[in-house]
């Protein structure tokens, strides 16, 4: 660790996709963990996960939910009164790194407005490789957010979140008074928008992800599968080239063919959300600020055909979303939903509609991500799931598969989540979706 530095955060209230995350969890019981893993060939030793783990309690991650209970006015966060988790430390199989990977994920019991929202565990195999697994609630961070943390956590900055005690009293009660005034005022002007937006006809840029990705509940259909997958990175590139497109166009060409290969009933064009990352650059360290943009296919993506249609269609839709401002739809009902009774806004985010599927391309895995304690993983992979949605709302909603991608090394690590019950409710259906799709687009790849 290098000498330790303060990290400054903006005003901590909760706001933007944090509070979405926490009313899905407040009102529909839904939690949405993000698994981060690493598997190191050279095992750099229980103590340094250790030392990550405190590096980690001190950082951005460090936060808990204190709650206002003045109307209209935003929750604040707070440096969490939890203290770490201890680090426990599993012996496995040379071949149950996938499993138990899996079991962490699914088992996974965070408690992010109490402060208890990340947690720390890993496992040795008998030839002496060591995985970590860093699981975390998506209300405190995103995929970005987390590479920020490990970031500070290698650097030795200190997050500033202020202490629960410091918001009490009459000061902060004042300070909420003030921002309960503000998003009065907030709802108001959305309300003006929403309806001049209405009465002009304008489409709502309604492009951004909502934590209405659903999972795991065996009741009414089967469970939700799981699956990551390892490619040679030239590979990809190259075939990306070859067919007129990028790495970005080329994940998105394979996972819309592996939706088209399961057979999913599709009225009319099938519909891809790409994710997006809204930080500008430093200082910025939301916990969430990732949103997404929607494109539409209207002709089947097959292998090894040109990925023009894509990419175009994919340039468009960002570029839309920079110049019009696509988050304006959802920025402008926030401050209203604030005031809505709680029992409608259930029924609302239960009711939007999700896209067919959903890519998140992480890019390069900065290199501060893939070490620790002085070893550099072999393997890395991301992905989150989200717990608490029944089958029979898996069925309507969407999104039916979702997926994430990260580059490293001489590998890209794809994770994939399995969601419809009835198109990706099987472990073995899965990987010979992705098998075959793979193999159409002439992709070597290996399962963990």
């Amino acid at each position: 660790m290098t000498t330790t530095r303060r990290m400054t955060f903006a005003p901590p209230r909760v706001s933007g996709a944090d509070e979405s995350y926490l009313l899905a969890e407040d009102l529909l019981g839904m939690s949405a963990p993000i698994q981060f893993l690493w598997v190191f060939d050279d095992d750099p030793g229980e103590q340094a996960v250790v030392s990550l783990r405190d590096a980690l309690a001190v950082g951005p991650l460090n936060r808990a939910v204190r709650r206002t209970r003045i109307p209209a006015a935003r929750h604040r966060w707070v440096t969490s009164p939890v203290p770490p988790a201890v680090v426990e430390t599993s012996r496995i199989g040379d071949d149950e790194v996938g499993s138990w990977a899996d079991e962490r994920l699914r088992a996974a019991d965070l408690r992010p407005v109490d402060g208890a929202g990340w947690r720390l565990e890993s496992a040795t195999t008998a030839d002496g490789r060591r995985i970590v697994s860093l699981l975390l609630s998506h209300m405190i961070a995103d995929g970005q957010g987390v590479y920020r943390a490990l970031a500070a956590a290698h650097s030795g900055a200190r997050a500033s979140l202020p202490a629960a005690d410091a918001v009490r009293g009459a000061h902060a009660l004042r300070e909420d008074i003030v921002d309960g005034g503000r998003q009065l005022a907030a709802a108001a002007s959305s309300a003006r928008k929403l309806l001049r937006q209405a009465r002009s006809g304008t489409r709502p840029a309604a492009q951004t992800t909502s934590p209405s990705t659903p999972t795991s509940s065996p009741q009414g259909g089967p469970d939700t599968t799981l699956a990551i997958v390892d490619i040679d990175r030239h590979a990809w590139h190259t075939c990306a080239r070859e067919h007129n497109g990028t790495a970005n166009s080329l994940f998105t060409a394979l996972l819309a063919g592996i939706v088209q290969r399961s057979g999913l009933p599709i009225p009319g064009d099938l519909r891809v959300c790409i994710a997006v990352d809204k930080r500008t650059g430093d200082p910025d360290d939301r916990a969430n600020a990732s949103g997404g943009v929607w494109i539409r296919l209207s002709e089947p993506v097959e292998p090894a055909t040109r990925l023009d249609g894509i990419r175009a269609l994919s340039k468009r839709a960002f570029i839309d979303y920079t110049e019009s401002g696509a988050d304006q739809t959802a920025d402008n009902l926030a401050p209203i939903v604030r005031l809505l009774p709680r029992r409608l806004v259930a029924k609302m985010m239960a009711s939007i509609p999700g896209p067919d599927t959903t890519v998140s391309n992480l890019g390069v895995a900065p290199r501060e991500s893939l070490e620790i304690g002085g070893s550099v993983a072999s393997s890395f992979g991301i992905r989150a799931i989200m717990q608490g949605m029944p089958a029979d709302r898996r069925r309507r909603q969407g999104p039916a598969l979702a997926a994430w991608a990260v580059e490293y090394g001489d590998r890209i690590t794809v994770t994939f989540f399995g969601i419809h019950p009835d198109h990706f409710g099987d472990t073995d259906l899965l990987r010979k979706l992705i098998d075959d799709e793979l193999a159409g687009w002439g992709l070597d790849h290996g399962f963990w």
